[in-house]
């Protein structure tokens, strides 16, 4: 392994099963040895739809630049963060020839293709968040062998879903919500700027109290642009999949270690899917209240004492 694969700063490197470039950022603490970063870096996977890894570099950055540190302060304890890009978003390569290899097992491929070029023999710690969730768990039940501890977070299981329709249409005639479900229907989706906008408008749905935390979403995110193509193959996809129970059903193949954190108030990804995955050996499962799709917006400091306690072991 070089050292400048877990250098701060952008990566690009060319895949060598199918030629695609693939971009990951990371995010590393000062002063801390390659010999350190080989044991303790945690690999977060972001959607594969195009919405990137900006929110999650902002949300997870305590985890690299504690807003307090001590020296008797585990809560302080710091980590390497590598966020990868899968392909179509971001730095890396978009598939060539209308919607071919932009299915979850693909895009689950391309970790292993990450653990590969930075020469490790298992991620210690991989992390995944919605659908970027769904990505995590289908490397860990391809490769399970390869990943030593699983964090989920509001994650899909690709072939099911748990969808709160009847809050979300009541969210209709709700102020704080902002007209988002309006837009979550009437959506147009012919440009990336147009889609952009979209998605956008209709992030209030996501959280138990949007008038507060909406625009702590819409910070992180930025001024990125969201490609429309990336968004409709991959859904297309995945509605397609050869064998759609794949996923549910390879639940029992994971071995790592695995901590699920769910909102009880996610309206887009319910309760019963975070239920769904305590087929998977050994899970942790644990739920917020007064919370929805982003746990570490509306229950910062109990999801970072959560996901620390985890990481290091600790029963509490």
């Amino acid at each position: 392994m070089s050292s400048s694969s877990f250098d701060p700063g952008a990566h690009r490197f060319m895949s060598p099963a199918t030629g695609m470039g693939l971009e990951y950022i990371v995010h590393r603490p000062a002063g801390v040895s390659n010999d350190n970063v080989r044991r303790n870096f945690i690999t977060a996977q972001c959607p594969g739809w195009g919405l990137g890894s900006a929110y999650l570099q902002h949300g997870l950055s305590d985890l690299w630049a504690p807003s307090s540190k001590s020296d008797n302060d585990t809560e302080s304890t710091v980590y390497t963060v590598v966020f990868l890009h899968r392909r179509g978003t971001g730095g890396s390569s978009q598939p060539v020839g209308t919607g071919r290899m932009t299915t979850m097992p693909d895009m689950a491929a391309d970790i292993e293709e990450l653990r590969k070029h930075l020469e490790v023999e298992q991620f210690p710690i991989l992390l995944g968040h919605s659908n970027g969730g769904a990505i995590a768990l289908g490397y860990a039940e391809f490769f399970p062998d390869r990943v030593q501890k699983l964090i989920l977070v509001d994650h899909q299981i690709i072939g099911l879903q748990d969808r709160k329709t009847e809050k979300l249409v009541a969210t209709k005639d709700n102020p704080a919500y902002r007209g988002a479900w309006d837009n979550f229907v009437n959506r147009r989706t012919d440009t990336d700027d147009e889609f952009t906008e979209a998605v956008n408008s209709i992030w209030p749905l996501y959280f138990y109290d949007p008038a507060k935390y909406t625009d702590e979403l819409l910070h992180a995110i930025g001024d990125q642009v969201m490609p429309v193509w990336t968004y409709r193959w991959q859904a297309h996809c995945d509605r397609h999949l050869l064998n759609p129970t794949q996923m549910a059903d390879g639940l029992k193949y994971v071995r790592a270690k695995t901590l699920v954190i769910f909102g009880q108030d996610d309206m887009i990804v319910g309760l019963k899917i975070a239920v769904r995955t305590m087929d998977i050996p050994g899970v942790e499962l644990i739920t917020y209240k007064d919370c929805g799709h982003f746990p570490w917006i509306e229950q910062k400091e109990q999801f970072m004492r959560d996901v620390r306690r985890f990481i290091e072991g600790r029963k509490s």
